[in-house]
Parts: C-alpha cells; sequence; structure tokens
C-alpha cells in the first residue's frame, strides 16, 4: 500500500452545493410566494369590506404600488369607447400634479389598454411605438404595467402601474396584477351595487315626497320647487324646461348655479335642428358628454354632460327637460335616464296644477271686477245719472248765468259717466283681450295721461273691435298715439278727450283739448300730415280745426 495521502475528489461536493443553492432558491421562491399570497389575502379584504366606490378606487392604485413596489400608479376609468371619464392617480406631489395641467384622456400607451384590453408590460416606456411622450412638467417614468380591470365581464378601466424599483416588472408581477384587478373587480362591482342602491333609495324618496305633496291638494309642489329637488338630485348644474310652440321650442322654466343662467328665459330654439327634431319625433331621451356635440352655442363650452327627456305637459302639449353638469363632472348614466323619465311625469303634473291654479286665480280675480264694474254700474252710474238729470231740472228755472254754470257741471258728471264706464271695460278685460283694438287704445291713453296736468278722457262707440281690425286697427293706434302726442307736445292743454266711433259705416276718431288752438301751419312731414296720409290711403279723410276752446281732430276711414 503506498503511504502518500490520496486528495478527495470535489465532484460530489460540487453537486452538494449546487443542490443546496436550489433547495434556497426554491425555499426563497415558497417564501415570496406564500409572502404575496398573504397580501394578496390581505388585499382581497381589504378591498372587499369597503363599499364606498371612490375610497375603494382610491385604494386599489395605493395597494398596486404597494404589492408591486411601484413609484406611481394610476386607474383610469373607461366613459365610453374612446377616452377615460376618470383618472385617479397616486405617488405625485400635488406641486407635480398642478403642474402638469390636464389629467389624461385616454391617448397613448394608456389608450392601447382602451383599444385592446390585455395586460402591457415595458421595460422603458419611451421604446414602445404607441408612447405619445409625457408633457414637459410631467416626471420621467421607465417600467410600465397595464391590467385591464372587469366587472362583469366588462372592461370598466384599468390599472396603470410605473417605475418598478426592483427596475423592471416581471411575469410574477404581471400575475399579481392581474389577480389584483381580479379582486377589484369584485369589489368595484359590489361598491358599485351599494351606490346604486342608495342612489334608487334616494330618487325613490324624493318621487314618493312629491307624489304625495302633489297628491294632497292643489297647493302642491310647485315647478320650480320640483327643479330645485330635481337638481340636487342628478348633480346639475342647469335645469330647463323647454315647451313646444309652433315651429320652436321656448324655455319656460330654468333652474341653475350657473351665474347668469336665468337669461336662458324664454329663450327660442328652432325645431327643426336636428336635434331637437330627432328628439320630438322619436320620444326617446338623449345623452351626451358635452353640450357643444349637439348646439354650436357661444356658451355651450360651461356645461359637460347633458340630458334630454322629451315628455308631455299636457294632453296637447310636448316639451323637453334638460339637465347639464359641469364639464368635469362624471357622464349621465342609463339610471340617471330612468329616474328623470320618472321625474318628468311629476314636473308633468305640477305644470297642470300651476296652470289650473292660474286659472282659477284669474277667473276669481275676473268675478271680484265684474262684481266691482256691476256695483258701479247699478249703483254709481245711475245715481250719477240721476244727480245729471236734477241739474238739467233746476237749470231751467236759474238766470243765464247761473244756468251756463250748472251746465258745465252736468258735462262734467257726463264725463265722469264716461269715465266710470271705461274703467269698468278695463276691469272686465282679460289677458286673453290684451291684442284687441280697444286695450290697445287704452294703453295708449294710459301711457301717455301722465304727460298731461288733468286727465285724458276716452270713449267707445259701437262695435269697435269687431269692425276694426288687421291694418286698419294698425292706423287707429297710430292716429290715436299721434294726436295725444300732440297735445302733449303743443297745445299746451291741461285735459284731453278721445272719442272713438264706429257708426253709419265708418270709424271716426276725435280728440279734443282745451289748449292753445291749433298750429298756423304744419310741416309737410309733420305727424299731422301722416295722419292726413292714413286717411286718404284709405278713403277717409282728416280735418284740424279750432274748438272752444282748444283744438279739435278728426280721423275717419270707412270700414
Amino acid at each position: 500500500m503506498s503511504d502518500v495521502a490520496q486528495e478527495p475528489s470535489s465532484g460530489p461536493t460540487l453537486a452538494f452545493e449546487a443542490l443546496l443553492s436550489q433547495l434556497i432558491d426554491q425555499a426563497e421562491t415558497m417564501q415570496r410566494s406564500h409572502s404575496r399570497l398573504r397580501d394578496l389575502i390581505r388585499v382581497n379584504n381589504d378591498l372587499t369590506s369597503n363599499l364606498d366606490l371612490p375610497m375603494v378606487l382610491r385604494r386599489i392604485v395605493e395597494l398596486g404600488l404597494e404589492l408591486l413596489d411601484a413609484r406611481y400608479g394610476a386607474m383610469g376609468v373607461v366613459g365610453d369607447e374612446t377616452r377615460l371619464d376618470q383618472f385617479i392617480h397616486v405617488g405625485m406631489d400635488p406641486g407635480t400634479v398642478e403642474a402638469i395641467g390636464d389629467l389624461p384622456q385616454g391617448r397613448g400607451l394608456l389608450g392601447a389598454l382602451i383599444d385592446d384590453p390585455v395586460p402591457v408590460r415595458l421595460t422603458r416606456i419611451a421604446d414602445d411605438r404607441r408612447s405619445s411622450g409625457f408633457p414637459g412638467e410631467h416626471p420621467p417614468m421607465n417600467s410600465f404595467l397595464g391590467v385591464p380591470i372587469r366587472v362583469r365581464d366588462k372592461v370598466f378601466g384599468n390599472l396603470y402601474l410605473t417605475d418598478s424599483r426592483a427596475g423592471s416588472f416581471t411575469a410574477d408581477d404581471e400575475e399579481i396584477a392581474q389577480s389584483l384587478a381580479a379582486t377589484a373587480g369584485i369589489a368595484i362591482e359590489n361598491a358599485r351595487l351599494f351606490e346604486d342602491s342608495a342612489y334608487r333609495a334616494r330618487w325613490s324618496t324624493a318621487l314618493a315626497e312629491t307624489s304625495r305633496r302633489l297628491m294632497r291638494d292643489d297647493e302642491g309642489d310647485d315647478v320650480s320647487g320640483l327643479m330645485v329637488r330635481l337638481s340636487e338630485l342628478a348633480e346639475a348644474s342647469v335645469i330647463a324646461i323647454l315647451v313646444v310652440e309652433g315651429d320652436e321650442l321656448v324655455v319656460h322654466h330654468v333652474h341653475g348655479t350657473l351665474p347668469g343662467v336665468e337669461a336662458a328665459l324664454d329663450r327660442r330654439f328652432s325645431i327643426q335642428d336636428s336635434v331637437a327634431f330627432a328628439l320630438l319625433e322619436s320620444g326617446d331621451p338623449l345623452t351626451v358628454a358635452s353640450l357643444a356635440e349637439v348646439y354650436d352655442l357661444s356658451d355651450s363650452s360651461r356645461l359637460g354632460p347633458c340630458m334630454m327627456l322629451p315628455f308631455a305637459v299636457s294632453d296637447h302639449e310636448h316639451g323637453v327637460l334638460f339637465l347639464g353638469r359641469p364639464p368635469e363632472a362624471s357622464a349621465f348614466a342609463d339610471r340617471d335616464v330612468e329616474m328623470g323619465v320618472s321625474f318628468a311625469g311629476h314636473i308633468s303634473l305640477a305644470m297642470e296644477r300651476e296652470e289650473s291654479r292660474e286659472n282659477r286665480q284669474r277667473m276669481e280675480l275676473l268675478e271680484e271686477r265684474t262684481r266691482i264694474a256691476r256695483d258701479l254700474h247699478d249703483h254709481v252710474i245711475q245715481r250719477l245719472f240721476a244727480i245729471g238729470l236734477n241739474l238739467q231740472s233746476i237749470s231751467t228755472r236759474l238766470d243765464p248765468a247761473l244756468a251756463a254754470r250748472v251746465s258745465t257741471q252736468i258735462d262734467e258728471v257726463d264725463g265722469a259717466i264716461a269715465q266710470i264706464r271705461q274703467s269698468i271695460f278695463s276691469l272686465k278685460r282679460t289677458p286673453e283681450d290684451a291684442d284687441s283694438l280697444r286695450s290697445r287704445i287704452i294703453e295708449v291713453v294710459e301711457r301717455i295721461d301722465p304727460q298731461l296736468p288733468g286727465r285724458a278722457r276716452l270713449e267707445f262707440n259701437g262695435p269697435v273691435d269687431t269692425l276694426a281690425d288687421g291694418p286698419l286697427a294698425e292706423d287707429v293706434v297710430a292716429v290715436v298715439t299721434e294726436a295725444l302726442s300732440n297735445v302733449v307736445r303743443h297745445a299746451g292743454a291741461s285735459a284731453a278727450r278721445v272719442v272713438v266711433t264706429v257708426a253709419g259705416g265708418r270709424l271716426s276718431i276725435e280728440c279734443t283739448d282745451d289748449g292753445s288752438g291749433p298750429p298756423a301751419r304744419a310741416p309737410h312731414r309733420s305727424g299731422l300730415a301722416n295722419m292726413r296720409e292714413r286717411a286718404v290711403k284709405r278713403g277717409g279723410a282728416f280735418e284740424i280745426g279750432p274748438a272752444r276752446p282748444g283744438t279739435r281732430v278728426l280721423w275717419w276711414a270707412p270700414v
């Protein structure tokens, strides 16, 4: 046997060390897996126990940063097929966010997940052709991981994570992010169901309350009160009720928080406009992301999402209920349309009640005026008439001087009777009479009367409204206006009297005053010349001459 010691072989030792290293790596991998599994269980409990949707969305981003050790994270909520409706970000300080300005709308790399909702993992964002770069104040970002979040197989939004502190995101990170997205989808669905339940409870309570108040009595919620309540429920900054009048939509009611919104009252829109016509023709509600999409108005930019609901104002009237939100607000959802349609029915009922109430009040006022007019006619006028007859009887037994003075007082009594009769007619006028010739002449006299030291007396004889209409009525109003205006400007009179008579196939206007008499010579283009031209054009005549005292103007035309 040799006494030389042989060195042990290194082969088995190296193999053992390699095996030991593999066992350690597997143990570390298992430990990381167990750790991440515990984190996912914790995340699941964290998210599913929260039912406040805005808080859930932000918490998803925060947990994504924590699980995957990333610097920046964001959640983009898809509003429609082409843009982000919300963008919740975590990791940037407020100063940087303010410096960047507008939040992303879903273009470039962020839009890639909207167009094709599959995970995207990048080592360098700048190397991807879909990247559109960053704004000037945006912090630099390298690695990127984006995964879609689905709620009931429909993409709700996307989770974006950038700048892994490990340098880049791994395949394991992608799996963790997808697991987080799956948990997030469940949490979002729970929060949305809870929020939807609370939303419908608020609307149901409001609808039930307004129903009770509308049915309780005729003094239920008025239209303006319902609009205020609706604006609160729908989070709308502008609400308007437009009613069809002929070929136009007219704003009858408006409420809102925007400055100057009241200026929209009585604003008119052509029904021939494609949007309005389609809306009324189909009867289907319409929602848009921005008012500017359907109307190119100077103030369109002040409103963002809008909802337009056609509804029946009454059995014979139709209209549109319009709701608008601020530009930064979320879009109107299907549930908003559903509840808005229900509220429109209540508004329709309130408008009918309001119209009925106004008609009843108008009738009560008319009845009261009729009673006053009847009392004036049956008592006051009859007593004045009796006084006039007694004075006439007495004047026959007086000397001429006293008889003349009594005769003057009799004329004053006759004038008072005529004025009371005119007042009776004014009391009986209704809004429907506003366009009648009598009403228009009364308005002229009432407008000019305060400019005279005394009172302008007005008398009507014959069927003035029946036989004088159309162009002739326009001439009559113009002549009365010019005649009284001349009294005010030139006559130096203290009182005036206008008598409008329809008899013998012609309409005549006689205007007398107690002023200084007619002008010696009227200019060719004066108001007097205009009155003459109107009479001659109609085959009538115009005269101006002295009265005792003052001036007498006579204008007539055949009817």
